[in-house]
């Protein structure tokens, strides 16, 4: 189990992001990889995301809904789980979102519990947090673009975060590995500069 703790802002009224932001199906399209279908009587939202890692590409299929809201609070809680194909790769989230004022616009928080099994946990936390960080990033953009869309605005004219590109998320992982690989070699040339040469 790993926390990432992140925030962007809107130009939007705490409010109306507040309510925007807990219509699923409207966000869906800002997430990338991320698509959602309609839920089920219980508020269950079916659907899959799409992650590209250089020449690999994992699926998770699995659900979402919301399990907790306090609009007086602009707070929710958001639950989803998901399985890749094959079933070796599963994935459980739990998001506390808090909308804050910020100025004249707003202040999102997402705190996430991530409870993730399989080759992607391998990466480790440091480079899953920083990956998803780009992607809240991503998404936050798309975001902002659609609250501050003129009201009644064609919803195809606006843009959509897409599937995650491979370059990106590349190179997101091969620099916080190469940082881990400078690191090491640092330590390692400081520990043998610190011994005292043979014959000494």
């Amino acid at each position: 189990m790993m926390r990432l703790a992140d925030e962007f802002t809107v130009s939007a009224a705490p409010d109306r992001a507040y309510t925007w932001l807990l219509d699923l199906r409207r966000v869906a399209p800002c997430v990338p990889g991320g698509e959602i279908r309609e839920p089920d009587p219980d508020g269950v939202y079916p659907g899959r995301v799409s992650v590209k890692l250089g020449p690999m590409k994992f699926v998770y299929d699995g659900r979402v809904r919301i399990t907790d809201r306090d609009p007086v609070a602009r707070t929710a809680v958001i639950e989803g789980e998901g399985r890749a194909s094959g079933g070796a790769d599963t994935a459980k989230v739990r998001t506390l979102m808090e909308v804050l004022p910020e100025g004249d616009g707003s202040r999102v928080r997402v705190t996430t519990d991530l409870d993730i099994k399989g080759r992607a946990a391998q990466m480790g936390q440091g480079v899953i947090s920083d990956v998803s960080r780009r992607l809240l990033g991503q998404a936050a953009a798309c975001i902002e673009a659609h609250l501050s869309a003129p009201e009644g605005a064609d919803a195809a004219s606006l843009p959509t975060a897409g599937e995650v590109g491979g370059i990106g998320l590349v190179a997101s992982v091969m620099g916080a590995k190469v940082g881990d690989s400078v690191r090491r070699l640092g330590s390692w040339k400081r520990g043998n500069d610190n011994k005292p040469e043979e014959g000494a």
